[in-house]
């Protein structure tokens, strides 16, 4: 009963990017978050998320390091979705969807990061399938 409700809240990503690992298995909901255009990711100059200060390297001293799930394998049929955590920056996770699914938000997002609400269910050492969005969140 419990798993059942943390899938019906919605989340704060940072709280999920503290400690990933938590949520294995479950049904989560995440805000504060953004879909970043691949478009927008894979251009060089083109910099993913909003700009800021800089920000010293994930791991070095004082600051924490996220687990990051290198490279990113999505199973055949899936595709690579760019999550960006605007409260923790430096978490990088492993998000895919359904190639259909990726190919319609895209077409939404248009030629921007867009803030947006996932449900995905996943392990933070193999990725996370998303399996609903919510633009505008």
């Amino acid at each position: 009963m419990v798993a059942s409700s943390v899938a019906q809240m919605a989340i704060p990503g940072e709280i999920f990017a503290e400690n990933p690992a938590r949520f294995n298995g479950r049904k989560v909901t995440l805000k504060n978050v953004e879909v970043v255009n691949s478009n927008n990711a894979h251009q060089p100059g083109i910099v993913a998320g909003p700009v800021g200060p800089i920000q010293a390297a994930p791991g070095a001293v004082g600051t924490p390091s996220a687990p990051n799930v290198t490279p990113c394998r999505p199973p055949r049929g899936f595709s690579q979705v760019s999550v960006f955590f605007k409260a923790a920056p430096e978490y990088q996770g492993c998000f895919f969807m359904a190639d259909a699914m990726f190919n319609q938000l895209m077409r939404e997002v248009g030629h921007e990061n867009t803030p947006v609400q996932i449900t995905f269910r996943g392990d933070s050492r193999t990725g996370y399938n998303v399996t609903f969005y919510r633009l505008g969140m």
